[in-house]
């Protein structure tokens, strides 16, 4: 893929923006942290892999989240500023969100979490993905580096993958992918990594074979039955409801 893309150095003028730095790169897009010329203030650039237009040449994808970012009306989504594109490749210029995604919290900065901790980020960030399904959306990529801890609030980005609701979830994937499901379930099961990852950032190994999660990590009975709920060990959470009272039961126990 990256044979395909010349990457956009610092410097770099697109429109009224000028290139800061590149943030990262997706499955379908590259994201840049950029300026705008007139008033300094900074954006994030999101373009189409170049690759990608050979699947999508008129930018269907980009097109999709431009519009469902302009539905969700939140501080803690990103504000779609405008659409544009650059030598026919399409790309979309969004709000900036100054913070520390938790994959670098954890790995950059080596950030801790307890188990109260990890159960209470988890309920915060169910928290936001209640108004992203009141919206009849659902994210598909719940995933450390896409949840900021920014200026004592979370927020949430990359909506590239986010798709509507399907109400007839009966036709499952047979390969298991379940994040990428288009019910609500997908998000949740999301959520169960989520929940791992700051779990983990406070195990320390014995160098022994590696074990499953539930023989690694010390946790109170209630968490575990919540992780095999999100993980759909077990029978899954129905409804946002019953994981919010699971988790809030969890609290209160340790």
């Amino acid at each position: 893929m990256n044979f395909f893309e010349k990457e956009w150095k610092p410097g770099f003028t697109i429109d009224n923006y000028v290139v800061e730095s590149l943030l990262g790169k997706g499955s379908y897009g590259t994201a840049y942290l950029v300026k705008n010329k007139s008033d300094g203030r900074l954006s994030v650039l999101k373009r189409l892999r170049p690759c990608k237009r050979l699947i999508d040449p008129s930018g269907e994808l980009l097109i999709r989240e431009a519009e469902i970012l302009k539905r969700l009306e939140s501080d803690h989504f990103p504000k779609l500023i405008s659409i544009g594109k650059q030598e026919k490749v399409p790309f979309l210029i969004m709000e900036y969100f100054e913070g520390k995604t938790f994959d670098q919290l954890i790995f950059e900065e080596g950030k801790v979490f307890s188990e109260k901790e990890s159960l209470t980020l988890v309920k915060k960030v169910m928290e936001l993905v209640i108004l992203v399904h009141a919206k009849g959306i659902v994210h598909r990529d719940l995933r450390i580096p896409n949840i900021i801890q920014s200026e004592g609030s979370l927020k949430i980005i990359d909506f590239g993958l986010a798709a509507g609701i399907q109400a007839d979830q009966s036709t499952l994937s047979k390969h298991k992918d379940y994040m990428r499901e288009k019910g609500f379930k997908a998000d949740y099961y999301a959520l169960g990594h989520f929940l791992l990852f700051l779990l983990y950032s406070s195990f320390n190994s014995d160098g022994e074979k590696e074990r499953s999660w539930e023989e690694e990590l010390e946790l109170s009975p209630s968490t575990k039955e919540i992780l095999r709920k999100l993980l759909q060990i077990e029978e899954p959470f129905d409804n946002a409801c019953a994981l919010i009272h699971s988790l809030e039961s969890a609290l209160r126990q340790i």
